[in-house]
């Protein structure tokens, strides 16, 4: 079994500053406020760093006093939100809240002193300041109290302590109080945020129901329609980090980077990418850790969080990704342009830089250099008794790889003395073989041999461990799913409990609203009643008004209708007497006056007959055009003697009534026609026909008047024929029809018409 050279330096100073970094990375939120309701925990709005000038003017100019405390929390959260984390900035952050919160307070400005005491708990949070931000609460309102508490609860669950398991348990009591105050106020977002805190503890707590209940309080993120749930998967990704529970953690990781994209909300982005890069690192996908480093290192240009642009952390990933990469001198050289671009602000930046420095250097085979850093890592762990274990570890493994193999065995032995072996069994099982490397090149055979077979004992643990492991979460996965079923059974029962009382409730009220319906129908029905019976006998009147007029209106009407008849019946009348005087006149009148006599006497007889078809019919504003005509026609044959020149009279009529002003022209045009055919067709011929045909045709009527005679040799050519030609001309343009002649083996004369 070999030791690759470097692995435990680099596995056990990344574990010890990832294990560190994962107890507070879901702390991410130091600047994520204002829109921070139902994401980490309330906090204001961040202030941009362009905003300086503006609000410095203000601060000097204004009277107003609130418009002072308002500026002053603006330039604390300012100054505490820049990305290079300076301590002047966090300190004259620190003084400007203090200040807004004693104006606030001399003026009972609540909105300012709300403001100022979250901004002092984020201040406090960054500083470390765990007393003074437990005092902060007392200070406040009840909203701004439950505030605090969820503050503290994210702070306390993201400290590095040595005991977390105290921290889980009083992060959790100060979510409870959070909690306690929300319900009574109604601040469901807030109690919900509580809520979600207990469960991420439970799960560090390993409480066996805790997952279920995380994923619980995710479906009512979900159920609210809640969508950046990236505040939800970032803690879980931890969470499974932390256990080396690598496909959860994964899983997560990847859906919390889908819902940063998804809401374009960025404000945990970099955090996120952080993560991302060290779940990539342990999967040895170390390009891919790089640029999950540098993709956060952009956010936090523009929006710092749990760490920053300068925060060594970050850069202490891509610096030993480059190593791992075989990248020697580029990941020296990338940390100690980061160490002069972002100096240490503080003890804890400063161990980040000895231990990639170190490390780096001993890489590089440069141990003078490495050991300088060790030793300064060293003097600090000693000086504060913080981090021992591994400053001594460093130092024996710089020494044996230097070839130095007793100062090697006696910081080994001194760091297996500090180091917790429940912390890191990995990191023990490489600390026995170094051990025993260095007790082999002493010629310590038994002891070497030992450590040996402890790390070999420790490996085949490890490989128990994570069978165990397994086993135990199928059995967890099993006991969460019969969980489930029993909880969901309940909830079914519940629901159906609270349904049945719910239906009751119903249907209390709606009896109650049938009692009061009942009594308002039936008031409502008495006034309708007397509204009806009212409207009945208005009804009534008017109805008998109505009768009284419409028999006055059709006594009137039939009274016209009389009174046209009669009007029809003195007209035949007269054209009858006119006709008489005609035809007695034409028996001693010349062959000349006699032939227009009896043109006259034809069309007065036609005119008379067309009056008396009117005023015998039961209709006086039309008239049976088609018995008109069959009348007519035997007028015709009768006046001509037809029957004694063998000169046949057919038709073929449709029965159409037609409007009086339609129907004379049309007679008087037929009139025209056959008369002329009686008198003129047949001259010569000792037998013939004459027929009258009226049918539909298209969207109108044809009326034809053909003859099998001698024909007309054209329409207007006889002086004889020329006035009953024009008469039927001038007829037909009056009611809009179309005539026309056809000469072929007799005459056909056709006249289409419009009923409408």
């Amino acid at each position: 079994m070999l030791l690759e050279h470097g692995t435990y330096s680099e596995n056990i100073t990344l574990w010890k500053q990832v294990k560190r970094w994962l107890l507070c990375c879901i702390l991410s939120l130091t600047c994520i406020s204002g829109r921070l309701y139902a994401q980490y925990y309330p906090a204001p709005a961040p202030v941009a760093a362009n905003q300086l000038h503006t609000l410095s003017t203000r601060l000097k100019t204004t009277r107003n006093a609130h418009e002072r405390i308002q500026t002053l929390n603006a330039l604390c959260n300012l100054y505490h939100n820049l990305p290079y984390k300076n301590p002047a900035d966090l300190t004259l952050a620190e003084q400007y809240a203090k200040q807004a919160l004693a104006e606030g307070t001399r003026i009972n400005d609540q909105a300012g002193m709300s403001e100022a005491l979250l901004l002092l708990g984020q201040l406090y949070y960054f500083s470390d300041a765990l007393d003074s931000f437990e005092q902060l609460p007392g200070k406040a309102n009840d909203s701004t109290r439950a505030k605090l508490f969820l503050q503290l609860s994210f702070y306390i669950w993201g400290r590095d302590a040595k005991d977390k398991t105290q921290d889980y348990l009083r992060s959790n009591d100060y979510a409870r109080k959070a909690a306690a105050i929300t319900e009574r106020l109604g601040l469901k977002d807030l109690t919900l945020m509580a809520a979600r805190n207990i469960a991420i503890n439970n799960l560090y707590l390993k409480k066996p129901d805790a997952e279920a209940d995380v994923l619980k309080i995710i479906a009512t993120y979900k159920r609210t329609g809640y969508k950046k749930l990236q505040y939800i998967y970032y803690p879980l990704t931890c969470y499974f980090d932390f256990v080396r529970q690598t496909d959860k953690s994964y899983y997560y990781s990847e859906a919390a980077v889908t819902a940063v994209d998804a809401t374009r909300d960025t404000l945990s982005a970099g955090d996120i990418y952080i993560e991302k890069s060290v779940l990539a690192y342990r999967r040895e996908k170390y390009e891919e850790a790089i640029n999950a480093c540098k993709q956060a290192l952009k956010y936090y240009e523009h929006q710092p969080s749990i760490y920053y642009v300068s925060s060594p952390m970050v850069h202490e990933i891509i610096s030993a990704a480059y190593n791992k990469m075989g990248k020697k001198t580029e990941a020296t050289n990338y940390i100690l342009n980061a160490l002069h671009q972002y100096p240490p602000r503080g003890t804890q930046d400063s161990i980040t830089y000895l231990y990639r420095l170190g490390n780096a250097f001993r890489e590089e085979k440069a141990f003078d250099k490495s050991e300088t850093y060790f030793k300064q890592l060293y003097a600090i762990s000693s000086r504060l008794h913080k981090d021992e274990d591994y400053a001594n570890i460093s130092l024996g493994h710089v020494y044996l790889d230097a070839g130095e193999f007793e100062k090697a065995r006696h910081y080994l032995y001194k760091g297996l003395s500090l180091v917790k072996p429940e912390e890191n069994t990995a990191g023990l099982r490489y600390l026995h073989y170094m051990i025993y490397l260095a007790d082999s090149a002493t010629q310590h055979y038994l002891t070497a041999i030992e450590h040996l077979n402890k790390s070999n004992d420790q490996a085949a643990a490890e490989a128990r461990l994570e069978q165990d492991k397994v086993v135990r979460q199928m059995e967890v996965a099993y006991k969460a799913r019969e969980k489930e079923q029993e909880l969901k059974l309940k909830n079914q029962n519940i629901i159906f409990l609270q349904r049945q009382a719910q239906a009751q409730k119903e249907k209390l009220k709606q009896s109650e609203k049938i009692g009061l319906l009942t009594a308002g129908a039936l008031v409502l029905a008495l006034a309708i009643m007397v509204l009806l019976f009212f409207f009945y006998r208005q009804k009534q009147k008017s109805s008998r008004e109505m009768t009284h007029k419409n028999q006055q209106l059709q006594k009137l009407v039939s009274e016209k209708e009389w009174l046209l008849k009669e009007v029809h019946h003195r007209v035949k009348n007269n054209l009858h007497t006119i006709f008489c005087l005609l035809e007695s006149q034409a028996r001693t009148a010349t062959p000349e006056a006699r032939n227009a006599l009896e043109k006259s006497t034809h069309r007065i007889y036609a005119m008379s007959l067309f009056h008396q078809k009117v005023y015998q019919s039961g209709n006086i504003q039309q008239v049976d055009f088609g018995n008109y005509m069959r009348e007519f026609l035997l007028f015709l044959q009768e006046g001509f003697d037809l029957e004694t020149r063998n000169i046949r009279v057919t038709h073929e009529m449709t029965s159409i009534s037609l409007p009086l002003n339609l129907a004379m022209p049309l007679a008087l045009i037929a009139n025209e026609a056959l008369t002329n055919a009686a008198k003129y067709a047949f001259e010569g011929r000792s037998s013939g026909e004459i027929n009258l045909s009226l049918h539909p045709h298209e969207q109108a009527y044809k009326m034809t008047i053909s003859d099998d005679g001698i024909g007309i040799t054209h329409p207007g050519s006889s002086d004889r024929q020329s006035l009953g030609m024009e008469l039927m001309h001038g007829l037909c343009a009056d009611i809009g029809a179309a005539i026309n002649f056809e000469v072929n083996n007799g005459t056909r004369i056709n006249i289409a018409f419009n009923a409408g």
